[in-house]
């Protein structure tokens, strides 16, 4: 994911690209177990929903694709699309191909034309992505398998510093580590980059020993500076333990179980027709964005769902089902360094707003931002996807949702 600075609490994926251009980055069936999708029954709006209509359309002027998902326990209360999540024929792309792969619109043969997105609407999800790794990493401390006080080492023997970093500092951003999405510039990854590609794209190797070629921050444990990095390791560690892909893991686990049909590690194989293309202003009105390298974000940000599958996901940290109790108070536990939008737990900010528990995580990648807001004290999820990649981080609107989605809920 590469991305801008300055726009959002800090919490994307970045990367700068090799021309200096900073593009933005990170920040239907069910399972036999699965959590109900929930059914959205047109409705006239009232006047509460006009003036959520109003926030999103006021933040998002110009018909940037908006998906919005406002949930109470599982039950819609208010689901609805903006602008468009293709903006039709002619493209325009700005920035410049620094990943190189097939566009979505090419990879699925999906039909162009002006198409507002939905509540099927598939988004790249950015660093929303985190939150299930962390997950995925709970489940094998569940299994028995690890431990979240392991030491890298044991996964990675030759890392330097290994011993000093336990993947609890990986899950909370603690560990030191400098951000792999760096191109062109310190610290840079590109020649790792280039080996991930030649390699198939399967070989994490590459981006390991370019890590640990880079000194660290600060001393593991001291401080909270986010960084994929950590998250990227934890995918690996995922796969190494699991004897598996992330992905495939995360099927198995997680999507499968809760009945997330939607999503996957990276795109799902063809056919697929209801996509959200990536779109930018680089000083020229919306432009597309080259589609990034999902596979490289694997662990920090290359997941893609939709608006409906999240809120099962929310639903199943509420209480325990495929986590037990335990694994649900080490993922909600925060860390030692509180910053002033929230504190960092395990692929997640605990926050407060209002004086309501407040836990969410957003996040940024060429051509999308999104946010994944839970408040589980009241029942209540709040679930931004665009594929506005220059504009407002999403994370700005919830105070203003969060009063009409209290409303919402006491007069429904």
């Amino acid at each position: 994911m590469v991305a801008r600075s300055g726009n959002g609490p800090g919490r994307t994926v970045k990367v700068a690209a090799l021309t200096a251009i900073c593009v933005a980055a990170l920040s239907g069936c069910q399972g036999s177990s699965g959590l109900p999708g929930p059914a959205v029954s047109p409705s006239p709006p009232s006047s509460k929903q006009s003036a959520i209509d109003a926030i999103v359309e006021q933040n998002y002027a110009g018909s940037w694709g908006v998906e919005l998902g406002i949930y109470k326990n599982g039950r819609p209360l208010y689901v609805q699309g903006y602008g468009w999540r293709d903006r039709g024929l002619p493209d325009s792309f700005g920035g410049h191909d620094f990943w190189g792969v097939t566009q979505p619109d090419k990879l699925f043969n999906l039909p162009r034309g002006k198409f507002a997105p939905d509540a099927n609407t598939i988004f790249d999800l950015a660093s929303i992505s985190k939150e299930f790794t962390a997950g995925a990493i709970l489940l094998l401390q569940q299994d028995g398998k690890l431990s979240v006080n392991d030491p890298l080492s044991k996964f990675f023997p030759a890392f330097p510093n290994g011993n000093a970093i336990p993947l609890l500092y990986l899950l909370q951003h603690r560990s030191g580590l400098v951000d792999y999405n760096s191109f062109g510039q310190y610290p840079d990854f590109s020649g790792a980059y280039t080996a991930f590609v030649a390699g198939g794209q399967t070989n994490y190797q590459p981006i390991v020993d370019t890590l640990a070629t880079f000194p660290l921050k600060f001393a593991p444990g001291s401080a909270y500076d986010y960084s994929n990095s950590n998250y990227l390791l934890l995918g690996i560690i995922v796969a190494q333990v699991s004897g598996e892909p992330l992905g495939t893991f995360l099927q198995q686990r997680i999507f499968g179980p809760l009945g997330m049909s939607q999503t996957h590690q990276s795109f799902s194989p063809p056919p697929q027709t209801d996509v959200a293309l990536g779109y930018a202003n680089y000083g020229a009105g919306a432009q597309r964005t080259w589609q990034p390298n999902l596979q490289w974000l694997a662990g920090p940000g290359g997941l893609t769902s939709t608006v409906g599958d999240l809120e099962k996901w929310d639903r199943a940290v509420r209480s325990p089902g495929i986590f037990t109790q335990a694994a649900l108070s080490q993922m909600f536990a925060p860390s030692p360094y509180p910053q002033s939008y929230g504190t960092y737990a395990d692929g997640w900010f605990i926050s407060s707003l209002s004086g309501h528990l407040y836990i969410w995580h957003d996040g940024a990648l060429t051509g999308y931002q999104t946010m994944n807001a839970t408040f589980p004290n009241d029942g209540i999820d709040i679930i931004v996807l665009t594929d506005d990649g220059s504009g407002l981080d999403p994370y700005y609107m919830i105070p203003q949702l969060f009063q009409q989605a209290l409303t919402l809920a006491a007069t429904h």
